[in-house]
Order: C-alpha cells, then sequence, then structure tokens
C-alpha cells in the first residue's frame, strides 16, 4: 500500500516538474547546456521530497532535518509554479503567435507572483491566530458558563516544527488561561524524533481542569506506544474511547483509527453510556461520521485533520470531500461542530487561504425565550 501511494505521488510530481520545465523553456531563451542544466535541478528537485520522507521517518538528525525542510518549501512553491505553468502552456497552445511577446510579458509577472505568494505562504504558516468561538451548550452547568477551553490540532511536530514551535504554542495558550486544553490529534508528525524532548514543552500547560488528547492519523505511523509514553509522561491525559464528567460535562475522546469505521465508532459510542441530560463534547481527529455522533447524543464536535488543506484553491477539495464541515462552525441538526485548520503544517510549510489557530471556545447555555 505505501509502496502505491510513493508511486503515485512520484508520477504526480514527475509530470509537475515536467509542466514547469516546458514553461520555463518556452518562457526564457535558454542554450542547450541550459536547459539541460535546468533539467537536471528539476529532476532532483522532483523526488527530493519523497525522498527526504524516507529517509526522515528512518533517520533523525540535522542533515534529514534540514533536507526534508529544503525540500517540503520547494514542494509548496513548485505548487504554485506548477499552476502558473499550466495556464501559460494553455495559453501557448491557444493564442496566435503575434500574441506571443505579450503572453510571455504576462507570463514573467505570474511567475514573479508565484514566488512572491510561496515566500508570503512561508511566513503566514508561522503567524498563529487566535479564534474565539462562542458555544451553547445545552444543560450547561452554571460553574462552566463563560469557562472557556482551547482546542489545538495537527501541531504535526518533527522535522519542520520542532521544539521552539511547541514552546510557542504554550506561551500562547497560558496566556489565554484556559480551564482546559484539548488536543485534537497529529500532535506528532509521523516520522523519526526524541518522542519526550519534542513534547515536553507541553509539559508547561497549566490549565485547571487538565490537559487531553486523543491520536490522529499521523500517530499512527509509527508505533503509537512511543508517542503515547511521551504524552502521558509530561501530564497530558491520553482519552482512548472514553468518557469523563469534568464538573458536569462530559467530555468523550475517540482513537482516529478506532473512529474510522462508521459502524465500529458506532459501538464505541453507545457503549459508552452518554447522558443525553449532561452537555457533552466529542474530540474527534477527522470530521467524518458526524451523524452518528449527533444520534449518539454530542452537543459538540471538535476536529482537526482537513488543515483546510493548507494551500489554495485545494481547499475547494476538501469542502466537499467534508461535505462543508471541512473548516469553521457549522451546526447538524442540534450537534455543533467546529473543524480547525490546525496549527502547524504537514508538508510543504505554507499557508495560504487558510490560518495556524489556536481556538478559544467559550461556553454558554442557551438564550431563554422572550416571554
Amino acid at each position: 500500500m505505501i509502496a502505491i501511494f510513493v508511486l503515485v505521488i512520484s508520477i504526480f510530481l514527475g509530470l509537475m516538474h515536467l509542466i514547469i520545465y516546458e514553461a520555463l523553456i518556452s518562457l526564457f531563451t535558454l542554450s542547450t547546456t541550459g536547459q539541460l542544466i535546468l533539467g537536471i535541478i528539476l529532476v532532483v528537485l522532483c523526488f527530493s521530497f519523497v525522498l527526504s520522507s524516507v529517509f526522515n521517518f528512518n533517520f533523525n538528525n540535522l542533515f534529514t532535518r534540514i533536507y526534508y525542510r529544503i525540500s517540503a518549501a520547494w514542494l509548496g512553491m513548485a505548487f504554485y509554479l506548477f499552476l502558473v505553468s499550466c495556464l501559460y502552456v494553455l495559453a501557448l497552445s491557444v493564442l496566435p503567435t503575434s500574441s506571443v511577446s505579450i503572453l510571455n510579458n504576462f507570463g514573467i509577472l505570474f511567475f514573479a507572483l508565484a514566488v512572491v505568494v510561496s515566500i508570503y505562504g512561508f511566513f503566514h504558516a508561522r503567524n498563529i491566530l487566535i479564534k474565539n468561538v462562542n458555544i451553547v451548550l445545552p444543560n450547561l452547568p452554571k460553574g462552566w458558563e463563560g469557562k472557556k477551553a482551547v482546542f489545538i490540532s495537527d501541531i504535526h511536530l518533527g522535522a519542520v516544527n520542532g521544539e521552539n514551535f511547541a514552546k510557542k504554542i504554550v506561551t500562547k495558550i497560558n496566556e489565554l488561561n484556559p480551564e482546559m486544553v484539548l488536543i485534537g490529534g497529529d500532535l506528532y508528525d509521523g516520522v523519526k524524533v526524541n518522542e519526550l524532548a519534542i513534547v515536553k514543552p507541553f509539559a508547561d500547560l497549566h490549565p485547571t481542569l487538565g490537559t487531553y488528547f486523543v491520536t490522529g492519523n499521523h500517530e499512527e505511523f509509527r508505533d503509537n506506544s512511543l508517542y503515547l509514553k511521551a504524552i502521558r509522561n509530561i501530564g497530558i491525559s491520553v482519552l482512548t474511547n472514553e468518557i469523563l464528567t469534568i464538573n458536569g460535562l462530559q467530555l468523550v475522546g475517540v482513537d482516529d483509527r478506532d473512529s474510522i469505521n462508521a459502524e465500529k465508532f458506532k459501538v464505541i459510542l453507545e457503549n459508552l453510556k452518554i447522558d443525553k441530560n449532561k452537555p457533552t463534547i466529542l474530540l474527534k481527529h477527522q470530521p467524518l461520521q458526524l451523524d452518528i455522533a449527533e444520534k449518539a447524543g454530542i452537543n459538540l464536535q471538535i476536529s482537526g485533520h482537513t488543515h483546510k488543506a493548507q494551500v489554495f484553491p485545494l481547499n475547494i477539495s476538501t469542502h466537499f470531500i467534508f461535505k462543508g464541515y471541512d473548516y469553521g462552525f457549522r451546526m447538524l441538526k442540534k450537534m455543533a461542530v467546529y473543524t480547525s485548520s490546525g496549527v502547524g503544517t504537514w508538508g510543504p510549510p505554507l499557508r495560504v487561504g487558510s490560518d495556524s489557530e489556536i481556538v478559544v471556545l467559550t461556553f454558554t447555555t442557551p438564550a431563554e425565550p422572550k416571554k
């Protein structure tokens, strides 16, 4: 399965770089030697992301981390160069010869714009925003009225996001002073790391009612027991298909691996014996099987995973894949759903059209009907 995935990705990257090559040699007058050098550079860059990913999965050292960062950054820029190249090559094939000089001027402008957008994306991805969301929960105990929970997901600690990034997140969360912190999976990127050292900054979180974690799909890339042991060692509670009652509010946490299958997910929720007279929050990595959660009596599901695709216009695809629940606050009948775009990145370390966010959930009760 992994070999097929790598093969498909490699073929796609090959086609993407081939189109970039065709656009560049059409746009610029290059000698035969220049075309050869450009071709060699693009071939090396083409396979660098896959190769660096393999290295990072098996080794953890300075070289593999730097190699991955460079190749991932190039992949992000190459995506926008590819989009521009497609438009340029298409226009070149349909417009008359007399328009070539004008088209070339626009081509250079759009290639420059692709580079500028990519650079913006690199900086924007490191700018962590605070998103405030008011959540109305039925039967909310008075002690929870106006209280806050912070939700973060998709930190992806690994070759790109390390201990300093974790410290930055922790500092921002502590400034918010929430009652509890919820971590919705993909805390780790799934590559080879020092599991305890890289996550240790999260030990400095100090919410009064605790920090809770559920696994994401990236924790399943390796033996997740290594990750879970490190997480528990710093005082974070791992919710493994279980329910906790915290000052009258029910918190349910389900493993990503166990929640993918709809029937299995349904059985898990049924076995938890959720009290529908108490407000219930479901911490679940992917915004899927929402109807099952709603029928089980969940009042609020919070998820991540989608990253809102990280880069425009790929967010169009996530919108359809997750049926409109790929980002932000929405309702499904009586159940509220919030899907975060995440705070870290996977693959290309850039964001265009999406934010790196820490979500602050402020709880309140439904307004009383007017008499």
